[in-house]
């Protein structure tokens, strides 16, 4: 059943049902489709809400609502637009930009899967369902999600323009608004149809992908960095109009034409209004006439597109000789498994982990994350407000020691994600082989996962870490590296004891999380305060490092003896 926001707005895009008929749409066939579109959109999650973990069986249908709460908080931010500049041109320009960028990469990010709907071609394309209706149906059901993110992005500016301008610049800000949301919707078409031009429709899946946790990395830390630009007195007395080269972008065209309906031109502003109708209604006409065919013509490329070729009167011996040699993740399960029961853990998750996307929208912004605190953290100084308190920071031992254990969330986060997927049951094959214990999987593993992610992390460490302190630090880098080994291993024995890619993600909302959670800080919280006391003694740092080794070592070969009942337990959890 289609929830309540999604029926209204359903309505809403319905009422011009008789001008669609004109135009050789088939009425009751694009109702149906349409409302069986939105009735499977309320049943997955958005893309914010998977980058904390799927939300539970019974919460999907509210994914709508999560969609709106982010946009609106997204909205709340773009107040920040009127607190830079001058003059209106430049809070609005601003604003516009912030608009279009948001609304762009949420569509790209969130609705991926309303824009590149392959479902159309399985479903639709067999029955008797003419071309005009399904790419309306794919407009109308565009036009919903978009609905579902202006309104919410939009009312706190809205409230804003109302309050301090008047009731005419709220209704010219709206008008604005809308043909700026037409805007996006040509952009994103067209950047579809560019990079499917010039990448292979494989190629695409991936970058979609990467730009998901790329625009969810690029949200947070933007803001972050905002925030702390607008405190600067040259930020907020420029005027966009000093820039000639502004009027060149939409943003400018949108800000210009409110400027002139609200009469802060002259006459010739007629100009931007103009040009502001004309670049949104004439894009809908670009995409309707020109860009939906193709688009269509590219969905089939995507949905039939599969991996490279392969001459198949190759042997199977030269096929792998020529197609794959030995990857680093060969080599490196070679280096560090003792067996092939382990060897195999180890090259499973490394793999897996590398194609599966749920993963890596998971785990992967939590590096993004990282590195904008790092950043922050340099830039501030750790909170300090003078250059002489910034330096006292950077050549403290606690500037290194955050460095060094803020970056042990990363594997943390790995480690707690490496067992969830939504192909959980394809983990069948480890339970069908005679293993007498599966604590070898597990630990083949969790190697694979610090390979993947503590190796980099520690050679960036150690290398940073004798450039900035020189060699006497390397006592504290080992002690500061097995710490982060031991925490790990201690977490991975008080979660989930589980096969990698063996667990259905909503076991992650079960009981349990806060308590974990809070476990994992205080291990990290308690290791970087010990580790701050005896920094400077260098022969307390050794003895450590010593101990820290052995519980490492200790610990890794407990998870090996991870027995089926301790698997069996942790599943029925």
């Amino acid at each position: 059943m289609m929830n309540k926001i999604s029926l209204l707005l359903y309505k809403m895009v319905l009422l011009p049902l008789p001008l669609f008929e004109k135009t050789g749409v088939n009425v009751s066939q694009l109702k149906l489709i349409l409302r069986y579109k939105l009735m499977m959109d309320d049943r997955h999650p958005n893309t914010f809400q998977q980058t904390r973990g799927r939300p539970k069986k019974e919460g999907i249908s509210n994914a709508t609502i999560g969609t709106m709460i982010m946009a609106f908080v997204g909205g709340v931010l773009n107040l920040i637009s009127f607190a830079i500049g001058v003059d209106d041109i430049t809070h609005f320009s601003i604003f516009y930009l912030a608009f279009l960028f948001l609304l762009a990469s949420i569509l790209i990010t969130d609705f991926t899967s309303v824009l590149i709907d392959v479902r159309d071609n399985i479903i639709l394309l067999p029955r008797p369902v003419n071309d005009r209706t399904i790419l309306m149906a794919k407009l109308m059901h565009i036009a919903v999600h978009l609905s579902r993110v202006i309104i919410p992005l939009t009312i706190p500016v809205l409230v804003f323009v109302l309050w301090n301008k008047g009731i005419w610049a709220g209704l010219s800000f709206l008008f604005l608004t809308s043909l700026a949301a037409l805007f996006a919707i040509f952009l994103i078409n067209a950047a579809y149809l560019l990079v499917l031009k010039i990448m292979s429709p494989e190629k695409f899946k991936s970058f979609i992908a990467w730009f998901q946790i790329g625009f969810v990395i690029f949200i947070y830390g933007g803001y972050q960095f905002f925030l702390k630009a607008t405190d600067r007195p040259d930020f907020q007395q420029f005027s966009i109009d000093e820039y000639p080269f502004a009027k060149f972008f939409p943003p400018y065209w949108f800000a210009a034409a409110w400027s002139w309906m609200n009469g802060q031109l002259e006459s010739m502003g007629i100009i931007w209004l103009v040009t502001s109708i004309a670049a949104s209604l004439g894009s809908i006409w670009v995409v309707v006439k020109f860009l939906a065919p193709a688009f269509n013509a590219r969905l089939i490329m995507i949905q039939g597109s599969g991996s490279d070729s392969i001459d198949l009167s190759l042997t199977k011996d030269t096929i792998d000789l020529k197609k794959r040699g030995q990857g680093i993740g060969e080599v490196l399960a070679k280096l560090v498994t003792g067996n092939a029961t382990e060897r195999a853990g180890f090259l499973f998750s490394w793999w897996w982990t590398g194609r599966n996307r749920g993963f890596r929208m998971r785990v992967y912004p939590t590096v993004g994350y990282v590195i904008v605190w790092i950043i922050l953290i340099l830039v501030r100084g750790g909170g300090s407000n003078t250059y002489e308190e910034s330096s006292d920071f950077s050549n403290s031992a606690y500037g290194f020691l955050v460095f060094m254990y803020i970056t042990s969330f990363i594997i943390i986060n790995a480690i707690q994600n490496i067992h969830l997927a939504d192909e959980f049951k394809s983990s069948w094959i480890f339970y069908s082989n005679p293993i007498k214990r599966p604590g070898i999987i597990i630990r083949g593993s969790f190697k694979s996962m610090l390979c993947k992610f503590y190796l980099p992390l520690a050679i960036i460490l150690v290398v940073g870490g004798i450039a900035w302190k020189g060699w006497g630090i390397i006592p504290n880098l080992v002690l500061g590296l097995s710490n982060q080994l031991v925490i790990c291993s201690i977490i991975l024995l008080l979660g989930k004891k589980a096969f990698p890619a063996s667990r259905p993600n909503e076991m992650n909302d079960r009981s349990g999380n806060f308590l974990r959670g809070l476990v994992m800080l205080v291990l990290v919280g308690v290791a970087a305060v010990s580790h701050y006391f005896v920094y400077k003694f260098t022969a307390v740092v050794l003895l450590l490092s010593v101990l820290s080794i052995l519980a490492g070592w200790l610990l890794m070969k407990r998870i090996g003896n991870i027995s089926w009942a301790e698997v069996n337990k942790s599943a029925d959890e």
